[in-house]
């Protein structure tokens, strides 16, 4: 497994994802708690590899999940991935995994905007794309 992240300055987008790229778990955290997660989430979903966006904040939290790494972890590995359109993707997976309810149903999702973040789809894509990476194909 690997965990995704879609680094934010305030926020941070989250996501486990399985070597198929199917999502084990995904949450969007306060950035400055990453660290305290990336260790609750390890004792349940043990990872092998994070792979970061780099992106909006990539630099300032990158240093923090080395550290992270080099404390406790030294058998996971690092990276960073492109995330260029991944929060237009994001919004994309948001609508097909969250129903529509109420006048949303009614209203073409060319004309929708998600009513919450959709930070921790967009990590579930950095996830897919690194796989999709490593493997030699597309997302």
């Amino acid at each position: 497994m690997i965990f995704a992240i879609d680094p934010g300055s305030e926020k941070t987008g989250t996501a486990v994802v399985a070597e198929d790229g199917s999502l084990v778990t995904k949450a969007i955290v306060p950035t400055p708690e990453l660290g305290d997660y990336l260790s609750r989430v390890y004792e349940t979903h043990p990872f092998s590899h994070i792979v970061m966006g780099d992106g909006t904040n990539h630099k300032k939290l990158q240093p923090l999940v080395e550290q992270w790494i080099a404390r406790d972890h030294q058998d996971i590995t690092f990276s960073l991935t492109d995330e260029k359109f991944t929060t237009v993707e994001g919004r994309k997976l948001y609508f097909k995994y969250t129903p529509r309810r109420g006048w949303r149903r009614f209203v073409p999702l060319s004309f929708q905007y998600p009513p919450e973040p959709v930070d921790d789809f967009v990590a579930w894509i950095i996830g897919r794309r690194y796989l999709a990476k490593q493997r030699g194909g597309n997302p």
